[in-house]
C-alpha cells in the first residue's frame, strides 16, 4: 500500500530530524513524505541536517516535498487541511499518514497501522508513550471492548472521555475506538468527506475528537494498534507551545462539549449507534 506521510511543523528541526529518520527505518517503504512548515524561524529547509536526512530519503526512493506558509501562522489544525488539500492533488497514496513532529515512531509503526485497514477499518491510530517518563505496560482487557471509549449524556454532553494511548500493552492487537489519537493512517475517501476544524487557533487540543466524530457520522470505523508505538517526545518548545496554548485547552474542550450537544440534536447518539456496528 502506498502511503502519503504528512507533518505539519514550526521550529522543531531536532524533533523532525528524529521523526525522519525514525520513517527511513521503517519495515514500510512505500511512502513520500509532505511537510508543511508554518513559518519557523528559520525555514526548516535551511538546517544543514535535515537537508543530509531529506537527501537520504530521496535517494531510497521517496519523493519529499517541503511547503512554507509565509505570510501568517496558521497553527496545526488549519495547517493539516491546508496540507491534506495539498496531498490531495500531489498525493499518490491510498492513505495518508498524519503524524506530529515531535514523535519517534518504532520501526514497524507504518506496517501495523496498515494492517489494521487491511482488517476494514478506515482510520487506525497507534499509541503515544511519552518518551521522558517511565512508561506502565497494561493489559488489553481493561480497555475493551473499545479502547479510548466516549460516552455520551442526555443532552449529548461528553460523560467519558477515554485516554487509554499514553501507555504501552502486553498484548498487541486491534481494538475498536470512537476516536483515533494523534498520529494516525487515514484512508483518502476520508479526507474527501471530513474536514479538520477551522476554529481552534493555536491551540490543536482534541482537533482529533472533532474530525473523529464527524467520521463516524460518515459511517467510517476507527481502530487502535496497541503494537504501534511512536514515542512522544512532548517538545516543551516550538510547535503550539504558547501561553495561547495553554488558555486554550480548557475552552476547546468546551467547544468539543457544545460540538456533541449539537451533532447529538441532529444524529441522535451516534456513538452508540458507531458501537453497534461491532456487535
Amino acid at each position: 500500500m502506498k502511503i502519503d506521510v504528512m507533518i505539519c511543523t514550526s521550529n522543531r528541526p531536532t524533533e523532525i530530524a528524529l521523526l525522519l529518520q525514525s520513517l527511513r527505518t521503517q519495515t514500510h517503504q512505500d511512502f513520500d513524505v509532505f511537510i508543511m512548515d508554518d513559518r519557523s524561524g528559520t525555514p526548516l529547509g535551511q538546517h544543514h541536517f535535515i537537508r543530509c536526512i531529506i537527501n537520504l530519503l530521496k535517494q531510497e526512493g521517496h519523493r519529499v516535498f517541503i511547503f512554507r506558509e509565509e505570510k501568517i501562522r496558521y497553527g496545526v489544525t488549519k495547517l493539516r487541511q491546508i496540507l491534506v488539500d495539498k496531498i490531495l492533488k500531489l498525493g499518490q497514496g491510498e492513505a495518508i499518514l498524519r503524524l506530529d513532529d515531535d514523535n519517534i515512531l518504532n520501526s514497524d509503526y507504518i506496517s501495523k497501522l496498515i494492517e489494521g485497514l487491511n482488517k476494514g477499518f478506515d482510520i487506525m491510530s497507534g499509541l503515544v508513550p511519552v518518551a521522558f517518563q517511565n512508561i506502565i505496560s497494561r493489559e488489553t482487557k481493561f480497555v475493551k471492548p473499545f479502547i479510548a471509549d466516549v460516552k455520551l449524556g442526555k443532552e449529548g454532553e461528553i460523560k467519558q472521555f477515554g485516554d487509554d494511548c499514553g501507555y504501552k500493552y502486553i498484548e498487541s492487537e486491534i481494538i475498536p475506538s470512537p476516536h483515533f489519537r494523534s498520529m494516525a493512517l487515514i484512508r483518502k475517501e476520508v479526507h474527501e468527506k471530513v474536514k479538520y476544524e477551522s476554529n481552534l487557533g493555536f491551540c490543536s487540543f482534541r482537533e482529533e475528537e472533532f474530525f473523529s466524530f464527524r467520521a463516524l457520522i460518515a459511517g467510517f470505523k476507527i481502530g487502535v494498534h496497541t503494537g504501534a508505538i511512536g514515542y512522544h517526545m512532548m517538545a516543551n518548545s516550538g510547535g503550539e507551545r504558547t501561553n495561547e496554548y495553554k488558555t486554550g485547552l480548557q475552552f476547546n474542550h468546551n467547544l468539543l462539549n457544545d460540538f456533541t450537544k449539537k451533532l447529538y440534536k441532529e444524529h441522535g447518539d451516534f456513538i452508540s449507534d458507531y458501537k453497534e456496528k461491532f456487535k
